[in-house]
């Protein structure tokens, strides 16, 4: 005959932490209402629902270890994938600069560009581009004031404030102002065409729109497109008759 280890009928092995918790208080709290062979079944049953209490607690914790594990793999695979990304725009710039150098020395009535497989078309752009590596505060005043601009931006917020019922109590308006120093690219650009000194890091060139498109070639000299499907077939027929 086995010993009993439990005064209540509840399995402790089925139920989660919460309800542990709530038992154990339950049982403690009704203890000093048993009867003393009663207690020390209810004091197996608190130890052992401590005990199962405690493992779901590390339980938790190996969760919570698990999921911040987790999250710091994620946070290095985001820097990484960062860092390939950014690898690969920057080769696509490369390429993108290798096709409009090689359509400066195209003839002059074509823009496309040749492969077997593949083909570039190169659009001028409307406008020059122009690049600026510096910061504007590190140009000279003459240089500032020939090729920036000051941008003035205007904004007014409306502030109303109502009761619940809908009664305005108060209403007004907050302008807003700020100038901001920009590169003048029009500026820019005249000074290139005429070949006036730029800042130090400002470069002008004409870049091009390139599209891409899947061709296909002609059959090679010397290879004969065949005129039945019977020509791909071996000597003596594809298929056997009784």
């Amino acid at each position: 005959m086995t010993a009993t280890t439990q005064i209540t009928s509840i399995k402790l092995k089925e139920i989660n932490v919460i309800k542990l918790y709530e038992h154990y208080h339950a049982l403690e709290k009704a203890l000093p209402l048993l009867m003393p062979e009663s207690q020390e079944i209810a004091k197996a049953e608190l130890e052992a629902c401590l005990n199962l209490r405690s493992e779901k607690i590390d339980r938790i914790y190996y969760a919570m270890c698990s999921h911040e594990d987790s999250i710091e793999r994620i946070k290095k695979e985001k820097v990484l994938i960062a860092a390939a990304q950014k690898y690969h725009e920057s080769q696509v710039e490369s390429i993108k600069g290798l096709l409009n150098y090689l359509r400066r020395v195209l003839p002059f009535d074509t823009n496309k560009i040749t492969g077997l497989n593949y083909q570039f078309t190169l659009v001028k752009k409307k406008d020059l581009t122009v690049e600026i590596k510096t910061e504007l505060k590190d140009w000279s005043q003459e240089e500032r004031e020939q090729y920036c601009i000051a941008e003035e931006v205007t904004t007014t917020k409306q502030i109303v404030l109502r009761s619940l019922s809908g009664d305005i109590l108060e209403e007004r308006m907050e302008p807003s102002h700020k100038i901001n120093v920009i590169p003048n690219l029009d500026a820019i650009r005249n000074a290139y065409q005429t070949s006036e000194q730029l800042p130090r890091g400002v470069k002008v060139f004409q870049e091009y729109s390139i599209r891409s498109k899947r061709i296909y070639s002609n059959v090679p000299m010397g290879c004969e497109t065949p005129q039945y499907p019977g020509q791909f077939l071996p000597e003596g027929g594809g298929t056997d008759e009784s």
